[in-house]
């Protein structure tokens, strides 16, 4: 235990400090954002995550088969007062440290002050809640920043009404864009179908994203494996590490995510209908995939971690090989060199007229043939 945790505590600066969010995200948000909220009465409004710099911000989709209207910054008192016209409203509301905001939005929607906690929650697991008014669901969103080359984790929630749709985000930059792309372009069946066929498509991109992550944590682990094969230098194995934990990450947001769909699919939601149920049954599907696929990445970095010390060690025994070959050679050589340099005067050798010459071709022919034996014998 003393070798692992000196380990850990000599891990590179880079990997403890300067990524945080990469590796600790989930950590941090799961105790400290527990600590926040840790003794309040139940459904008091407190973010618990660390993204205090988004500004608040509210846009709108208002659709039917014919018709789109897109709006950005919406004022607050806009998003309340939501006209029940017969349209399709779907609202996304970025910056959940603004609680005084998240609060008026909830009150006068109708949601219930312990959703308004969940939502403001963000180091939860993934969860579903099914109530009278309307259907409440938390998931995690990963995006891969490859400028930074690191995961982003978000939570986003989702509160879906008879007309209205409300996505909350912490931050502003999601993995909606397709689905936004393909509401403006009124292609397909998601402008005729309803709020819940646009809620299984935001949420079968954000399964969708699972795997773009989980191809780029392929890709390098591919390359990590080649340099431990041709270097195996400290600083992959140091990076094994580090994809662990945020593996170990990933597994925390997907594996609950299973059940949340789950209950989606199976169970009688009066706002999800019979038709809507076949496609979020593809989208279960595909979260058992993701869970397969992060299952397989983490067997990999243990079979790395594993390949790492196999070459490690295998580099330490051609290292003793190789002394061990010169301290053969030299042994029998420094023995003579010994006996040879003593000073006794009636040495015989030191009167011949060739003994020096002599003595040259006796460690010679001992070092020719003891490497002529190593090679007999396929040690070299």
């Amino acid at each position: 235990m003393d070798k692992i945790a000196k380990k850990i505590i000599n891990l590179p600066k880079r990997l403890l400090v300067e990524e945080p969010l990469n590796l600790y995200s989930g950590l941090r948000g799961m105790f400290h954002g527990s600590s926040k909220i840790a003794g309040l009465p139940p459904g008091s409004a407190v973010y618990t995550g660390t993204r205090k710099d988004t500004p608040f911000n509210i846009d709108l989709f208002t659709y039917n088969e014919k018709h789109l209207e897109e709006r950005t910054n919406l004022s607050l008192e806009e998003a309340i007062n939501m006209p029940k016209d017969g349209n399709f409203h779907w609202l996304n509301i970025e910056g959940l440290h603004h609680v005084d905001n998240i609060r008026s939005i909830c009150e006068a929607l109708g949601i219930h002050p312990l959703t308004m906690e969940d939502i403001l929650s963000v180091g939860q697991r993934p969860q579903i809640d099914d109530t009278e008014n309307y259907l409440f669901i938390a998931l995690k969103m990963l995006q891969f920043d490859e400028e930074k080359n690191k995961t982003i984790n978000e939570q986003v929630s989702f509160v879906l009404t008879d007309n209205l749709l409300i996505t909350f985000q912490e931050r502003k930059g999601d993995t909606f864009e397709a689905v936004r792309n393909r509401l403006r372009a009124g292609k397909g069946r998601i402008r005729k179908e309803g709020l819940d066929y646009l809620l299984y498509a935001l949420v079968d991109t954000v399964v969708d994203h699972y795997f773009i992550v989980l191809e780029k944590f392929g890709d390098i682990l591919e390359e990590i494996e080649e340099r431990i094969m041709f270097s195996g230098q400290k600083k992959d194995f140091d990076l094994l590490y580090t994809l662990k934990r945020e593996l170990i990450h990933i597994r925390r947001s997907v594996w609950p995510l299973r059940e949340v769909i789950s209950k989606l699919e199976r169970d009688e939601i009066k706002l999800i209908r019979k038709q809507t149920r076949f496609y979020i049954r593809d989208v279960y599907d595909h979260t058992i995939q993701a869970i397969d696929s992060v299952e397989t990445y983490r067997d990999f970095i243990s079979s790395l971690g594993d390949l790492y010390q196999s070459v490690i060690s295998n580099k330490l025994n051609q290292v003793m090989k190789t002394l061990t070959i010169f301290s053969v050679i030299f042994i029998p050589m420094t023995f003579i060199a010994g006996v040879y340099g003593i000073n006794f005067e009636n040495v015989p050798e030191f009167g011949w007229e060739y003994g020096y010459a002599y003595f040259w071709s006796l460690i010679t022919g001992i070092a020719i043939l003891t490497l002529a034996v190593f090679k007999f014998k396929k040690w070299i």
